[in-house]
């Protein structure tokens, strides 16, 4: 599949979903299909990039299918579907299983973990379902899945227990919508990894140091943060010989819209309270990113951006 033509596949996943988010999941697969834009120009080796974050155990990114959970961007799989180590996290258990439609996957684990689902195999038909303890579930579509190598991934942070059972639920069906199905060579997957203490807070949102793109890991040297109720967060930054990474976050007690802006073009909206892994920009270049609340701006709202370095 060619980069346009997973592009389209994007755009038309998004045009045929039809619920109460259909417009917030549209402007994420318009931004999955930028990512592939700009991993293309960067001659990344990952195509492109799925993030589907969320507000709820611990808020990590912008889920506009999942509004109880925040979700974070992992590396590709492997022939295993889940790395031993990568980006400071460490895997505690794992569960994998071919042509079946659904996994249970319960482990005793809580405090600062990242539980991730991955499909694998299936085909661009097939979606891939994901809840956590019985919580709204997210999804996201297997085909852009297994080109990108993201996975949906929930985040426990430091304010859980140290121990405690989760479970997490993974299913398969024919479309969004469809009717759940077992393809006979389709793996499914569910994983918990233990991850680091966060690095920062930003808008509300616990940070990690480290984060894997394209196969590559990114480190953070640099977060602004806007002054409470200010409308609007500019940013600048000087790209050396090395790519940067730019993730935007937000918080606030109402839930207006808020456009993100890239290099002065925009790029995607969210709601305030949402925030994630955002682009990998070139390197060499001088990088500008402007957040702006759309309507009215609660006194408590936060702004946030984190700038990353490639390793």
């Amino acid at each position: 599949m060619s980069i346009q033509q997973l592009q389209d596949t994007l755009r038309a996943h998004a045009d045929a979903v039809e619920d109460t988010e259909a417009v917030s999941r549209g402007a994420a697969v318009r931004r999955r299909a930028a990512r592939i834009r700009a991993r293309r120009a960067l001659v990344v080796a990952a195509v492109g990039a799925i993030v589907l974050p969320a507000a709820g155990l611990a808020a990590l990114g912008v889920n506009p299918f999942d509004r109880t959970a925040p979700v974070v961007t992992p590396p590709g799989p492997t022939s295993d579907l889940f790395v031993e180590t990568f980006a400071g996290r460490t895997l505690i258990d794992a569960e994998v299983a071919t042509g079946r439609s659904e996994i249970v996957f319960t482990a005793v684990a809580s405090r600062n973990t990242e539980w991730r689902a991955v499909c694998e195999g299936v085909g661009s038909g097939y979606t891939l379902h994901v809840a956590m303890d019985d919580g709204e579930p997210g999804e996201l579509p297997c085909d852009v899945e297994l080109l990108s190598g993201r996975w949906i991934a929930y985040q426990l942070g430091p304010e859980y227990p140290l121990e405690g059972e989760h479970t997490l639920r993974i299913w398969l069906t024919k479309g969004s919508g469809g009717e759940r199905a077992a393809p006979a060579d389709g793996q499914i997957g569910a994983a918990v990894y233990r991850i680091p203490e966060p690095a920062a807070t930003v808008a509300g949102h616990q940070v990690q140091e480290l984060e894997m793109d394209g196969g590559s890991e990114f480190r953070m040297v640099r977060h602004d943060e806007s002054a409470p109720g200010s409308r609007e967060l500019f940013s600048t930054y000087r790209a050396g010989d090395i790519p940067v990474e730019v993730d935007w976050y937000t918080s606030g007690s109402a839930s207006p819209n808020v456009q993100v802006y890239v290099d002065g073009r925009p790029e995607t909206s969210l709601r305030l309270g949402e925030g994630g892994p955002g682009l990998v920009l070139a390197a060499g270049e001088v990088h500008t990113v402007r957040l702006q609340i759309i309507g009215d701006v609660p006194p408590d709202g936060l702004l946030g951006l984190v700038w990353r370095e490639q390793r």
